[in-house]
């Protein structure tokens, strides 16, 4: 149990490597020194991943075609709005200015956009689901059943977190300083190439 357990874990990790909309929105979020955002983002996809993790566990994997093509679409048009947002920002939600202080408006915002972020990305739905059919087959123990969505949450919940304190930290933030004006305008066009791809890809099938 614990050689699949870590095989688990590793192949959590190797799909963390390859970047989607949830990296993309963490490091956007994360840049500028918004603590309050970035942690607001952390928490919101650990609750987006728990909620896929337990759709997963009831059974709602088998819903409607139709039904899937609504939140794909509805995935696609969230993202759209992200990237919109990242390349033209506003005055009030261009860069955030670094801050020690905890705002919880800011906070709410990071939560909001980590959950819709995560909960409308079809790709993260269907990779739990291909992974729990593999590693929790009909007939497991129920331990098994629950320590394997525990450590998705968990790992989740870790791995976010980590990148939070590498993009904050003051080494990577210098670096990160000379590109803040065009950096989170480049993750704004790949989240838009990501929703166009995502319309795209559902609208043919």
């Amino acid at each position: 149990m614990l050689t699949e357990l870590a095989c688990l874990l590793g192949v959590l990790t190797l799909g963390l490597l390859s970047p989607g909309p949830d990296f993309f929105l963490i490091v956007r979020n994360s840049l500028g020194g918004d603590r309050a955002r970035a942690w607001g983002t952390v928490a919101g996809i650990a609750l987006g991943i728990a909620a896929q993790v337990l759709a997963i566990s009831l059974g709602f994997a088998a819903a409607p075609p139709a039904a899937m093509r609504v939140v794909q679409l509805a995935g696609a048009a969230f993202l759209a709005w992200m990237g919109i947002r990242a390349l033209w920002p506003s005055r009030k939600t261009g860069d955030h200015a670094a801050s020690d202080t905890p705002s919880p408006a800011s906070a709410r915002t990071g939560f909001a956009e980590g959950l819709l972020c995560n909960l409308t990305n079809p790709k993260a739905f269907i990779f739990f689901v291909s992974l729990f059919a593999q590693i929790v087959p009909a007939g497991s123990p129920l331990l098994w059943r629950i320590a394997v969505p525990a450590a998705v949450v968990v790992h989740g919940a870790v791995a976010w977190s980590l990148v939070v304190c590498a993009v904050q930290a003051h080494t990577v933030a210098r670096q990160l300083t000379r590109a803040q004006h065009w950096l989170p305008r480049a993750f704004g066009a790949a989240l838009l190439i990501f929703a166009a791809a995502l319309a795209w890809k559902t609208l043919r099938a």
